[in-house]
């Protein structure tokens, strides 16, 4: 399909394919609770994705195993254009078929795996989406109890971009959604979180990272600074965690406020802090 259909490189297609299979076998061989936790930064971004009588729980480990692969590759170098969210959504049937043959007959998966150690090596991320997994079920607050780690420091060295900044905001690098290194425009926010008492706003956790080591590095800095995390349908706090009520709202990669300011399905100081930064967004 990415070759004949989508025009992607041979060579790349074959790698997105091993990838894509690596990441499922790594999925499959992990504890079901375990597969919640890796899945709840994507939720709210998939729950209106076709086929549409999919589960949700299905979408989002689609998402994971799928979206976040080397399929992100072709799409950032163009490659994919378009096609990625089709490409994405056709995979949806062969991997719930074969989630389940790993479910009947479980194998001894030893090789990649990129979702290995996140528990340890991030356990304020961790406990924080293992709080949203529990939140879903009937949306609203659940309480979160952030575990005693070290707090990590800002990434140094290679873990750095190098790419060339945006034509029109120099406070943004353009690269793959997939690289495991921090443009500036993340480095400012890790930064200002630094000082405390900060909230960070976006459309989705997925803005931050689609590579798992990375997002679950950056929700572990926030939440070791005391960070609030704000995004259309979740608010993060290091006390707490809250999840809106009823159906999602789509996220809204270029205006986040977009979705923050529909209030619908929010309540509590949800509600209230999503309310105060629709204001303090708006006002001129």
């Amino acid at each position: 399909m990415l070759t004949t259909a989508c025009g992607v490189d041979p060579d790349l297609a074959l790698r997105i394919g091993q990838d894509i299979l690596q990441r499922a076998e790594a999925l499959a061989s992990m504890p079901t609770r375990d597969q919640d936790v890796l899945i709840a930064p994507f939720v709210e971004e998939v729950f209106d994705h076709k086929p549409l009588d999919t589960s949700l729980d299905l979408k989002a480990k689609v998402t994971l195993v799928v979206r976040n692969s080397l399929l992100e590759q072709a799409h950032h170098i163009g490659q994919l254009t378009s096609g990625i969210i089709p490409a994405t959504e056709y995979a949806a049937g062969p991997l719930s078929h074969f989630l389940a043959a790993r479910r009947r007959n479980p194998v001894d998966y030893r090789g990649p795996n990129p979702f290995t150690a996140l528990a340890a090596r991030y356990p304020r991320a961790w406990a924080c989406l293992d709080a949203l997994t529990v939140a879903f079920a009937d949306g609203g607050r659940q309480p979160l109890r952030l575990p005693i780690a070290s707090i990590p420091g800002l990434p140094t060295g290679d873990e750095l971009a190098t790419a060339a900044p945006a034509t029109h905001d120099e406070t943004a690098m353009v690269f793959s959604a997939i690289d495991p290194r921090f443009d500036q425009h993340l480095m400012n926010l890790l930064g200002k979180a630094t000082g405390g008492d900060f909230v960070a706003c976006t459309s989705a956790l997925s803005r931050y990272s689609r590579n798992s080591q990375k997002l679950h590095y950056t929700l572990e800095f926030l939440l070791a600074h005391h960070a609030t995390i704000l995004t259309t349908n979740y608010l993060i706090r290091p006390n707490d965690v809250w999840v809106r009520r009823g159906t999602l709202v789509k996220p809204n990669s270029s205006n986040p406020t977009a979705g923050i300011a529909q209030t619908r399905g929010l309540t509590g100081t949800h509600r209230k802090l999503a309310q105060t930064i629709t204001v303090y967004h708006l006002t001129p």
